[in-house]
């Protein structure tokens, strides 16, 4: 019965030598610990022949200590007739890793998508923040224009041309370029 052993194994209990387990008080702090695995080595066939024969002497005399024996026996067949997983090791493998690269996938989505809305947000705050120079130019703009020197800008074109407009010898050709609305911002004299 090398289940038994390996049972035993798999519950946490590492079980060291019969002789110590009889003798080391500090290694098994309880005397049903200490049983079960005198027990459990017994069931398993892992006793010496001096082991063995005091077990059997005291599995014919102790009730008790009979009685769990039976209870470990049966629980382990108990165990024997649960149905097996049948693992087939590549098929896990290979579970697994298609299982973490799904995983992987996803979190390489969720990074660009956020990457990408975080782009947007940033092309976004770029593009308002010209939106908003530009106007900011413009108002600053008309600001400076409204005050006396807008005077000068309207008549930037009579500045520009000053030079020619002084060669000319007929009044009657600058009344006609007024009258054309080249001098704008000037009032009319005929109003």
């Amino acid at each position: 019965m090398e289940h038994h052993g390996k049972l035993v194994d798999q519950a946490g209990s590492s079980r060291p030598s019969s002789d110590v387990a009889m003798t080391d008080p500090i290694a098994h702090p309880d005397a049903k610990t200490e049983m079960d695995e005198l027990l459990a080595a017994y069931l398993d066939n892992e006793l010496s022949e001096t082991e063995r024969s005091l077990v059997e002497t005291r599995l014919a005399e102790d009730d008790n200590f009979r009685g769990r024996l039976d209870e470990l026996d049966r629980a382990w067949d108990m165990l024997d007739a649960l149905p097996k997983a049948d693992l087939d090791d590549e098929k896990f493998v290979r579970t697994t890793v298609e299982m973490i690269t799904v995983a992987a996938s996803q979190e390489i989505q969720q990074y660009e998508q956020q990457r990408k809305r975080t782009a947007t947000v940033r092309q976004a705050g770029i593009a308002l923040g010209i939106v908003a120079l530009v106007g900011m130019g413009f108002v600053l703009t008309q600001w400076r224009l409204s005050r006396p020197d807008r005077v000068l800008v309207e008549s930037l074109p009579v500045i520009e041309n000053v030079d020619e407009l002084e060669r000319v010898d007929n009044i009657e050709f600058l009344e006609a370029l007024r009258k054309e609305g080249l001098f704008t911002g000037e009032t009319s004299d005929e109003s």
